[in-house]
Protein backbone atom coordinates (compact mmCIF):
# COMPACT_ATOMS: atom_id res chain seq x y z
CA UNK A 1 0.00 0.00 0.00
CA UNK A 2 1.37 3.70 -0.64
CA UNK A 3 2.58 5.41 2.02
CA UNK A 4 -0.05 7.97 4.32
CA UNK A 5 1.69 8.14 7.39
CA UNK A 6 3.39 11.85 8.51
CA UNK A 7 6.94 11.59 7.29
CA UNK A 8 7.31 13.96 4.79
CA UNK A 9 10.21 12.86 3.01
CA UNK A 10 8.56 9.31 2.75
CA UNK A 11 5.19 10.77 1.43
CA UNK A 12 7.39 12.88 -0.71
CA UNK A 13 8.78 9.57 -2.18
CA UNK A 14 5.66 8.37 -2.45
CA UNK A 15 3.90 11.06 -4.62
CA UNK A 16 7.24 11.21 -6.68
CA UNK A 17 6.71 7.34 -7.59
CA UNK A 18 2.94 8.13 -8.45
CA UNK A 19 3.76 11.06 -10.52
CA UNK A 20 6.29 8.79 -12.77
CA UNK A 21 3.65 6.06 -12.66
CA UNK A 22 0.93 8.37 -13.88
CA UNK A 23 -1.52 8.28 -10.83
CA UNK A 24 -1.20 12.01 -10.67
CA UNK A 25 -4.65 12.44 -8.82
CA UNK A 26 -2.96 10.03 -5.73
CA UNK A 27 0.16 11.83 -5.77
CA UNK A 28 -1.96 15.54 -5.61
CA UNK A 29 -5.05 14.27 -3.05
CA UNK A 30 -1.94 13.02 -0.45
CA UNK A 31 -0.76 16.60 -0.10
CA UNK A 32 -4.29 17.21 0.37
CA UNK A 33 -5.48 18.45 -2.59
CA UNK A 34 -9.22 17.06 -2.77
CA UNK A 35 -11.95 19.07 -4.07
CA UNK A 36 -15.09 18.04 -3.18
CA UNK A 37 -18.21 17.69 -5.51
CA UNK A 38 -19.93 20.94 -7.08
CA UNK A 39 -22.90 22.50 -4.99
CA UNK A 40 -23.47 24.65 -1.77
CA UNK A 41 -24.94 22.01 0.53
CA UNK A 42 -22.85 21.21 3.59
CA UNK A 43 -19.84 18.52 3.15
CA UNK A 44 -19.52 15.30 4.74
CA UNK A 45 -16.01 13.65 4.75
CA UNK A 46 -16.33 9.74 4.99
CA UNK A 47 -12.22 8.41 4.99
CA UNK A 48 -11.93 4.79 4.47
CA UNK A 49 -8.42 3.30 4.03
CA UNK A 50 -7.33 0.07 2.28
CA UNK A 51 -9.53 -2.68 3.54
CA UNK A 52 -12.45 -3.56 0.86
CA UNK A 53 -14.81 -4.23 2.94
CA UNK A 54 -14.98 -1.22 4.62
CA UNK A 55 -15.06 0.38 1.89
CA UNK A 56 -17.87 -1.48 0.42
CA UNK A 57 -19.55 -0.42 3.49
CA UNK A 58 -18.93 3.59 2.59
CA UNK A 59 -19.82 3.00 -0.39
CA UNK A 60 -23.05 1.73 -0.18
CA UNK A 61 -23.64 4.36 3.44
CA UNK A 62 -22.76 6.81 0.77
CA UNK A 63 -25.44 6.50 -1.21
CA UNK A 64 -27.91 6.29 1.82
CA UNK A 65 -26.78 9.42 3.05
CA UNK A 66 -27.18 11.07 -0.01
CA UNK A 67 -30.54 9.92 -0.34
CA UNK A 68 -31.45 11.05 3.35
CA UNK A 69 -30.16 14.44 2.84
CA UNK A 70 -29.93 16.06 -0.78
CA UNK A 71 -28.66 19.11 0.48
CA UNK A 72 -25.18 17.14 1.86
CA UNK A 73 -22.07 16.72 -0.15
CA UNK A 74 -20.38 13.34 0.68
CA UNK A 75 -17.03 12.97 -0.12
CA UNK A 76 -15.36 9.20 0.37
CA UNK A 77 -11.50 8.88 0.27
CA UNK A 78 -9.24 6.41 0.15
CA UNK A 79 -5.85 4.77 0.35
CA UNK A 80 -6.36 1.66 -1.96
CA UNK A 81 -8.49 1.86 -4.90
CA UNK A 82 -10.98 -1.04 -5.89
CA UNK A 83 -12.49 0.54 -9.66
CA UNK A 84 -14.92 -2.63 -9.63
CA UNK A 85 -16.43 -1.21 -5.94
CA UNK A 86 -16.53 2.30 -6.77
CA UNK A 87 -17.19 2.59 -10.25
CA UNK A 88 -21.21 2.18 -9.31
CA UNK A 89 -20.98 5.45 -7.76
CA UNK A 90 -20.22 7.34 -10.73
CA UNK A 91 -22.90 10.05 -11.88
CA UNK A 92 -24.80 10.37 -8.32
CA UNK A 93 -25.10 14.47 -7.73
CA UNK A 94 -23.53 15.79 -4.40
CA UNK A 95 -20.97 12.28 -3.87
CA UNK A 96 -17.38 12.50 -4.89
CA UNK A 97 -14.82 9.84 -4.25
CA UNK A 98 -11.06 9.43 -4.19
CA UNK A 99 -7.50 9.48 -2.88
CA UNK A 100 -7.33 10.92 0.76
CA UNK A 101 -4.45 12.91 2.41
CA UNK A 102 -1.50 11.54 4.29
CA UNK A 103 -1.27 12.27 8.09
CA UNK A 104 1.35 15.20 7.43
CA UNK A 105 0.23 18.16 9.25
CA UNK A 106 -0.14 20.56 5.64
CA UNK A 107 -1.76 17.84 4.05
CA UNK A 108 -4.29 17.53 6.81
CA UNK A 109 -4.64 21.27 6.99
CA UNK A 110 -5.46 21.62 2.91
CA UNK A 111 -7.70 18.85 3.29
CA UNK A 112 -9.96 20.44 6.24
CA UNK A 113 -9.53 23.59 4.69
CA UNK A 114 -10.97 23.21 0.89
CA UNK A 115 -13.33 20.38 2.26
CA UNK A 116 -15.16 22.28 5.39
CA UNK A 117 -16.41 19.00 6.70
CA UNK A 118 -19.92 19.45 8.49
CA UNK A 119 -19.03 16.12 10.05
CA UNK A 120 -16.39 13.39 9.76
CA UNK A 121 -16.99 9.67 9.77
CA UNK A 122 -14.20 7.05 10.22
CA UNK A 123 -14.54 3.70 9.07
CA UNK A 124 -12.73 0.68 9.74
CA UNK A 125 -9.57 2.59 11.36
CA UNK A 126 -9.34 5.86 13.74
CA UNK A 127 -7.71 8.68 12.11
CA UNK A 128 -4.25 9.47 12.74
CA UNK A 129 -2.51 11.57 15.04
CA UNK A 130 -2.68 14.80 12.76
CA UNK A 131 -5.87 14.64 11.49
CA UNK A 132 -7.17 14.08 15.13
CA UNK A 133 -5.72 16.68 16.57
CA UNK A 134 -6.92 19.02 13.54
CA UNK A 135 -10.32 18.09 13.78
CA UNK A 136 -10.15 19.00 17.72
CA UNK A 137 -8.49 21.96 16.51
CA UNK A 138 -11.87 23.05 14.21
CA UNK A 139 -13.81 21.68 16.71
CA UNK A 140 -15.27 19.26 13.39
CA UNK A 141 -17.11 16.37 15.26
CA UNK A 142 -16.29 13.16 14.64
CA UNK A 143 -18.36 9.60 14.28
CA UNK A 144 -16.49 6.14 14.55
CA UNK A 145 -18.20 2.73 12.45
CA UNK A 146 -16.31 -0.52 12.75
CA UNK A 147 -13.45 0.74 14.64
CA UNK A 148 -11.42 1.06 17.83
CA UNK A 149 -10.20 4.32 19.60
CA UNK A 150 -6.45 3.46 18.01
CA UNK A 151 -3.76 5.54 19.93
CA UNK A 152 -3.84 8.99 19.03
CA UNK A 153 -5.43 11.31 20.79
CA UNK A 154 -9.57 11.54 20.30
CA UNK A 155 -11.36 14.12 18.47
CA UNK A 156 -14.75 15.86 18.98
CA UNK A 157 -16.20 12.59 19.22
CA UNK A 158 -20.30 12.64 18.35
CA UNK A 159 -20.99 9.12 18.18
CA UNK A 160 -19.38 5.36 17.51
CA UNK A 161 -20.62 2.48 16.46
CA UNK A 162 -18.77 -0.48 17.45
CA UNK A 163 -17.98 -3.77 15.03
CA UNK A 164 -18.51 -6.07 18.33
CA UNK A 165 -18.32 -5.98 21.92
CA UNK A 166 -14.04 -5.74 22.14
CA UNK A 167 -14.62 -2.25 20.25
CA UNK A 168 -16.98 -1.15 22.91
CA UNK A 169 -15.46 -2.23 25.66
CA UNK A 170 -12.38 0.05 24.25
CA UNK A 171 -14.48 3.21 23.80
CA UNK A 172 -16.22 2.90 27.30
CA UNK A 173 -13.74 3.94 29.45
CA UNK A 174 -12.67 7.35 26.64
CA UNK A 175 -16.68 8.21 26.28
CA UNK A 176 -19.94 8.64 28.15
CA UNK A 177 -22.22 5.75 27.54
CA UNK A 178 -24.76 7.70 25.60
CA UNK A 179 -22.16 7.84 22.83
CA UNK A 180 -21.40 4.28 21.86
CA UNK A 181 -23.84 1.94 20.30
CA UNK A 182 -24.83 -1.69 20.63
CA UNK A 183 -22.50 -3.33 18.76
CA UNK A 184 -23.34 -4.08 15.17
CA UNK A 185 -21.68 -5.09 11.50
CA UNK A 186 -23.69 -3.12 8.91
CA UNK A 187 -21.66 -5.18 6.45
CA UNK A 188 -23.92 -7.81 6.80
CA UNK A 189 -26.25 -5.51 4.83
CA UNK A 190 -24.05 -5.91 2.12
CA UNK A 191 -23.26 -9.39 1.57
CA UNK A 192 -24.84 -11.56 -0.97
CA UNK A 193 -27.76 -13.58 0.70
CA UNK A 194 -29.32 -15.12 -2.62
CA UNK A 195 -26.74 -16.75 -5.02
CA UNK A 196 -28.02 -18.67 -8.23
CA UNK A 197 -27.10 -22.34 -7.72
CA UNK A 198 -25.49 -23.24 -10.97
CA UNK A 199 -21.71 -23.24 -9.55
CA UNK A 200 -21.78 -26.81 -8.80
CA UNK A 201 -23.32 -27.70 -12.48
CA UNK A 202 -20.20 -26.26 -14.03
CA UNK A 203 -17.43 -27.37 -11.46
CA UNK A 204 -18.88 -31.00 -11.61
CA UNK A 205 -20.83 -31.20 -14.87
CA UNK A 206 -23.21 -34.72 -13.95
CA UNK A 207 -20.77 -36.13 -11.48
CA UNK A 208 -21.16 -35.90 -7.60
CA UNK A 209 -18.50 -34.27 -6.72
CA UNK A 210 -17.96 -33.06 -3.14
CA UNK A 211 -16.79 -29.04 -2.83
CA UNK A 212 -14.55 -27.75 0.18
CA UNK A 213 -13.43 -23.86 0.28
CA UNK A 214 -10.40 -22.50 2.23
CA UNK A 215 -10.69 -18.85 2.68
CA UNK A 216 -7.85 -15.91 3.75
CA UNK A 217 -4.85 -18.74 2.66
CA UNK A 218 -1.42 -16.97 2.50
CA UNK A 219 1.10 -18.24 -0.14
CA UNK A 220 2.78 -19.69 2.80
CA UNK A 221 0.50 -22.63 3.80
CA UNK A 222 -0.92 -22.75 0.18
CA UNK A 223 1.86 -25.37 0.04
CA UNK A 224 0.78 -27.22 3.18
CA UNK A 225 -3.20 -27.15 2.11
CA UNK A 226 -2.30 -28.96 -1.11
CA UNK A 227 0.23 -31.32 0.66
CA UNK A 228 -2.91 -31.95 3.10
CA UNK A 229 -5.14 -32.78 0.14
CA UNK A 230 -3.17 -35.07 -2.16
CA UNK A 231 -2.69 -37.06 0.91
CA UNK A 232 -6.95 -36.96 2.14
CA UNK A 233 -9.29 -39.72 1.35
CA UNK A 234 -11.78 -36.86 0.14
CA UNK A 235 -9.62 -36.02 -2.69
CA UNK A 236 -10.89 -39.13 -4.58
CA UNK A 237 -14.14 -37.48 -4.97
CA UNK A 238 -14.04 -33.71 -4.11
CA UNK A 239 -12.84 -30.14 -4.69
CA UNK A 240 -10.69 -28.05 -3.18
CA UNK A 241 -10.90 -24.12 -3.57
CA UNK A 242 -8.42 -21.97 -2.15
CA UNK A 243 -8.72 -17.98 -1.68
CA UNK A 244 -6.84 -15.87 -0.22
CA UNK A 245 -4.36 -12.65 -1.15
CA UNK A 246 -1.30 -12.05 -3.87
CA UNK A 247 -0.47 -14.16 -6.85
CA UNK A 248 -1.54 -17.80 -7.29
CA UNK A 249 0.75 -20.49 -5.85
CA UNK A 250 2.82 -22.23 -8.32
CA UNK A 251 1.65 -25.19 -9.76
CA UNK A 252 -2.28 -24.17 -8.90
CA UNK A 253 -4.53 -23.62 -12.05
CA UNK A 254 -6.36 -20.36 -11.42
CA UNK A 255 -10.20 -19.45 -11.40
CA UNK A 256 -9.76 -16.47 -14.02
CA UNK A 257 -7.95 -19.16 -16.58
CA UNK A 258 -11.22 -21.63 -15.69
CA UNK A 259 -12.67 -22.58 -19.27
CA UNK A 260 -15.87 -23.32 -17.11
CA UNK A 261 -15.72 -26.90 -18.15
CA UNK A 262 -16.32 -29.77 -15.80
CA UNK A 263 -13.30 -30.49 -12.94
CA UNK A 264 -11.77 -33.83 -12.59
CA UNK A 265 -11.98 -34.95 -9.58
CA UNK A 266 -8.84 -34.35 -6.51
CA UNK A 267 -8.98 -31.14 -8.47
CA UNK A 268 -7.46 -27.93 -6.47
CA UNK A 269 -7.91 -24.10 -7.62
CA UNK A 270 -6.50 -20.88 -6.70
CA UNK A 271 -9.42 -18.35 -6.11
CA UNK A 272 -8.05 -15.40 -7.32
CA UNK A 273 -11.52 -13.58 -8.83
CA UNK A 274 -14.03 -12.42 -5.31
CA UNK A 275 -17.36 -12.69 -7.33
CA UNK A 276 -16.92 -16.52 -6.86
CA UNK A 277 -16.89 -16.13 -2.91
CA UNK A 278 -20.65 -16.23 -3.16
CA UNK A 279 -21.16 -19.10 -5.25
CA UNK A 280 -18.66 -20.89 -3.23
CA UNK A 281 -20.14 -20.18 -0.05
CA UNK A 282 -23.76 -21.47 -0.61
CA UNK A 283 -22.21 -24.92 -2.67
CA UNK A 284 -19.38 -25.99 -0.61
CA UNK A 285 -19.84 -28.79 1.74
CA UNK A 286 -17.19 -27.20 4.47
CA UNK A 287 -15.68 -23.56 4.61
CA UNK A 288 -12.68 -22.85 6.62
CA UNK A 289 -11.17 -19.49 7.67
CA UNK A 290 -7.69 -18.81 7.49
CA UNK A 291 -6.16 -15.85 9.80
CA UNK A 292 -6.66 -13.53 5.98
CA UNK A 293 -9.94 -13.82 5.43
CA UNK A 294 -12.09 -10.69 5.03
CA UNK A 295 -14.83 -9.57 7.59
CA UNK A 296 -17.10 -9.63 4.23
CA UNK A 297 -16.30 -13.25 2.96
CA UNK A 298 -16.24 -14.34 6.69
CA UNK A 299 -20.08 -13.24 6.41
CA UNK A 300 -20.53 -14.68 3.01
CA UNK A 301 -19.47 -18.18 4.68
CA UNK A 302 -22.12 -17.80 7.01
CA UNK A 303 -24.77 -16.53 5.03
CA UNK A 304 -23.93 -19.49 3.02
CA UNK A 305 -25.39 -22.00 5.73
CA UNK A 306 -22.49 -24.55 5.48
CA UNK A 307 -20.54 -26.13 8.61
CA UNK A 308 -17.50 -23.92 9.06
CA UNK A 309 -14.14 -23.67 11.38
CA UNK A 310 -11.38 -21.33 11.47
CA UNK A 311 -7.52 -20.91 12.24
CA UNK A 312 -6.83 -19.64 15.76
CA UNK A 313 -5.38 -16.40 14.23
CA UNK A 314 -8.35 -15.73 12.33
CA UNK A 315 -10.11 -12.49 13.43
CA UNK A 316 -13.53 -13.05 13.79
CA UNK A 317 -15.93 -10.11 12.95
CA UNK A 318 -18.27 -10.54 15.71
CA UNK A 319 -16.40 -13.23 18.15
CA UNK A 320 -18.65 -12.82 21.11
CA UNK A 321 -21.59 -14.71 18.71
CA UNK A 322 -19.19 -17.07 16.91
CA UNK A 323 -18.25 -19.58 19.60
CA UNK A 324 -16.45 -22.74 18.81
CA UNK A 325 -19.66 -24.38 19.16
CA UNK A 326 -20.62 -22.62 15.84
CA UNK A 327 -17.34 -21.91 14.68
CA UNK A 328 -14.46 -24.89 16.08
CA UNK A 329 -10.65 -23.55 15.93
CA UNK A 330 -8.80 -26.17 14.32
CA UNK A 331 -5.15 -25.35 13.66
CA UNK A 332 -4.01 -27.43 11.16
CA UNK A 333 -4.82 -28.99 7.48
CA UNK A 334 -5.22 -32.17 8.27
CA UNK A 335 -7.18 -31.34 11.53
CA UNK A 336 -9.26 -29.62 8.94
CA UNK A 337 -9.83 -31.97 6.24
CA UNK A 338 -10.32 -34.80 8.70
CA UNK A 339 -13.58 -32.63 10.25
CA UNK A 340 -14.23 -32.16 6.68
CA UNK A 341 -14.28 -36.65 6.59
CA UNK A 342 -16.72 -37.01 9.02
CA UNK A 343 -19.11 -33.97 8.01
CA UNK A 344 -19.36 -35.99 4.49
CA UNK A 345 -20.24 -38.92 7.06
CA UNK A 346 -22.85 -37.12 8.52
CA UNK A 347 -25.26 -34.96 6.48
CA UNK A 348 -27.86 -34.87 9.01
CA UNK A 349 -24.73 -33.26 11.32
CA UNK A 350 -23.57 -30.85 8.73
CA UNK A 351 -26.99 -29.43 7.85
CA UNK A 352 -27.27 -28.75 11.60
CA UNK A 353 -24.08 -27.06 11.90
CA UNK A 354 -24.91 -24.86 8.42
CA UNK A 355 -28.31 -23.65 9.81
CA UNK A 356 -26.96 -22.74 13.09
CA UNK A 357 -24.21 -20.32 10.92
CA UNK A 358 -27.25 -19.37 8.44
CA UNK A 359 -29.47 -18.59 11.42
CA UNK A 360 -26.33 -16.07 12.82
CA UNK A 361 -25.75 -14.22 9.95
CA UNK A 362 -29.44 -13.06 9.58
CA UNK A 363 -30.22 -12.58 13.47
CA UNK A 364 -26.80 -10.13 12.57
CA UNK A 365 -28.46 -8.67 9.53
CA UNK A 366 -31.44 -8.39 11.43
CA UNK A 367 -30.13 -6.09 14.42
CA UNK A 368 -28.18 -4.02 11.19
CA UNK A 369 -31.27 -3.02 9.80
CA UNK A 370 -33.23 -2.44 12.76
CA UNK A 371 -30.10 0.26 13.50
CA UNK A 372 -28.85 1.37 10.21
CA UNK A 373 -32.96 3.82 10.13
CA UNK A 374 -31.31 5.56 13.64
CA UNK A 375 -27.93 6.19 11.67
CA UNK A 376 -29.60 8.02 9.27
CA UNK A 377 -31.97 10.13 11.04
CA UNK A 378 -28.96 11.16 13.12
CA UNK A 379 -27.53 12.47 9.67
CA UNK A 380 -31.23 13.88 8.84
CA UNK A 381 -30.56 15.60 12.01
CA UNK A 382 -27.10 17.24 11.32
Amino acid sequence: MSYYGEVMLRARWASWRDWRQQRRGQANARWGWIKPPAGRGPAIWMQGFADFDDLRLAADLAKAIREKRLDLRVVLTFEAEHPELLAHMDGIPGLGYGFGPCDHPQAVARTLERLAPLRYLALGAPPRRHLAAALTKRSIPAVFMGTGPGPAALPPVEAVYPRNVEQAEAWHPLLPADRIEEPVDFSTLITVAQVEPNFRAMACGGDDRQLWWVSGVSAASAARWIKAWQGSPLRRSGLLFLSGHGKAPAGLERMSRWARTPLAAGSSLWVDEGRWHPALAVTAQGVHLEAATSTGDIWQAFAGGRPLSAAPTARLPRPEAMGPELVPILADPNTVLARWRELAGDPMAAREQGDAARRAFWAERRRAGERLPAFLERVFAW
